[in-house]
């Protein structure tokens, strides 16, 4: 939007986000902000607004913890007095949920869509959810991913028999976020496959920025899975893909960060 308004003729003065780290894409920042010459203040907030008959300016503070921030290379610009005439404020995303919901679908508290298998397939035998229904994503690539599941999982619903459509939750593998880890989609696997084939991709956030930190998931109590990740942050969705023979052996699939191993 800040780039968006600079092309059309404003002059953006700053973004403003009260969190540590961009919520955004790294190339959004570069290419919609760093490229037009906007700055952007990490840990500040809007605390002022001033005009009568419209917006005639804005009082930016500083919003973080100075003990917990000391240090991490965001700076405090203090309080800052912007004269301006237009304030845009983002409240951020959650998923189109009203049609499930409406529904009788089970909703996960932290992803605010349905819980669903590895064929996407919601609480409710029959109905399928995937894209921004599901979670909010980053890029249509992965939502695209998420349709051909959900599509695979309806098709071989429909060729099933009433009887094949009732998973045994005695072979259900739920999956769980561990430390650093913000949720995962999806909640739960089905051993063996109702729906699906044997790739199981698990999406999922990381609640804060971590640099050369270890992705690691465990099946039980055994190590499947280390990657060595340069970064994560919270604005950009993370994926890993698993072979259902993997998950044979554990009551649950965790997937947390690891620092400094």
């Amino acid at each position: 939007m800040a780039r968006r308004l600079t092309l059309e003729g404003a002059d953006v003065l700053a973004v403003v986000e009260i969190n540590p780290f961009s919520s955004g894409l790294t190339r959004n920042i570069v290419q919609c902000l760093d490229d037009y010459g906007i700055p952007l203040y990490l840990n500040h907030t809007v605390t002022r607004i001033e005009g009568r008959h419209r917006v005639e300016s804005v009082t930016v503070s500083y919003a973080g913890d100075q003990k917990l921030n000391a240090g991490d290379g965001i700076s405090n610009a203090g309080d800052m007095h912007i004269k301006c005439d237009t304030l845009l404020l983002s409240v951020g995303l959650i998923p189109e949920n009203e049609l499930t919901e409406g529904l009788g679908a089970t909703i996960d508290r932290a992803t605010k869509g349905p819980v669903v298998d590895d064929s996407m397939e919601t609480s409710i035998p029959g109905i399928f959810a995937c894209g921004n229904v599901v979670q909010v994503h980053d890029l249509v690539d992965h939502v695209t991913e998420e349709s051909r599941r959900a599509a695979q999982g309806a098709a071989a619903y429909l060729k099933k028999t009433e009887k094949e459509h009732k998973p045994d939750k005695k072979n259900t593998l739920p999956t769980k976020a561990g430390q650093g880890i913000g949720y995962i989609v999806p909640q739960h696997i089905n051993m063996p496959a109702i729906h699906r084939e044997d790739t199981i991709n698990c999406s999922f956030r990381v609640k804060a920025v971590y640099k050369e930190a270890d992705l690691v998931a465990y099946c039980g109590e055994k190590e499947i899975r280390r990657i060595r990740k340069k970064i994560m942050t919270p604005g950009e969705m993370e994926s890993l893909t698993f072979k259902r023979e993997e998950l044979s052996e554990g009551n649950a699939l965790t997937i947390e960060v690891e620092v400094g191993q």
